[in-house]
C-alpha cells in the first residue's frame, strides 16, 4: 500500500491501521507527485489517497493495475467520473466524514485492491444523472459514468 495524505497524523494513523489489520504499508507521503513516485518505485497493490487528485488520476493513466482508493474531504465530481478508466477499474472514491466504521473502510480497500470498486453513495448521487449523458456509446465521459453504475450493481 501507498499512503498519500497531507495530514501526517491520518496518514500515520492509516499506516498503523492497515499494518495491524496485516497489510504492507510501502510509503506514506505527504503530496501528489510524492504518491506517483512511490508507486512507481513499489508498485503497490493499491493506494489510499487524498492528497492530489490528479495525482490519482495520473496513477490510473500510468499504472492502471493499480488499485486507487480516494479518501477525500468533499466529492469532486470530475474525479468520480474520470477514476475509472476500464470496465474492471480497481478503483474507489470514499468520503472521510461518511466512513462509519473501520470495517467499512478495510472492505472498501480490499474490494478495491483486488481489482473491484467501492464509491460513497454520496458520491454517486452526485454524479450526471444518465439522462444528462452525451449520446452514443463512443464517448469516453459515457463510458467511465456507466462503469461507475456497472460497479455499483454488482
Amino acid at each position: 500500500m501507498v499512503l498519500a495524505d497531507d495530514s501526517a497524523l491520518l496518514r500515520e494513523g492509516l499506516a498503523r491501521l492497515l499494518a495491524d489489520e496485516g497489510h504492507e504499508v510501502v510509503a506514506g507521503v505527504g503530496d501528489g507527485e510524492a504518491m506517483i513516485e512511490a508507486v512507481a518505485a513499489h508498485r503497490p497493490d493499491a493506494v489510499v489517497a487524498d492528497e492530489g487528485l490528479r495525482a490519482a488520476l495520473a496513477v490510473r493513466r500510468r499504472q492502471p493495475d493499480v488499485g486507487v482508493l480516494v479518501l477525500s474531504q468533499y466529492s469532486e465530481k470530475r474525479y468520480a467520473v474520470e477514476l475509472p478508466t476500464r470496465d474492471d477499474a480497481a478503483v474507489g472514491y470514499l468520503l472521510k466524514d461518511r466512513v462509519a466504521h473501520v470495517d467499512d473502510f478495510l472492505d472498501a480497500l480490499a474490494r478495491v485492491a483486488a481489482g473491484g470498486a467501492a464509491f460513497d453513495p454520496e458520491v454517486v448521487r452526485q454524479l450526471p444523472s444518465r439522462t444528462t449523458l452525451p449520446h452514443g456509446p463512443e464517448t469516453g465521459y459515457s463510458r467511465r459514468v456507466l462503469a461507475i453504475l456497472r460497479y455499483l450493481g454488482s
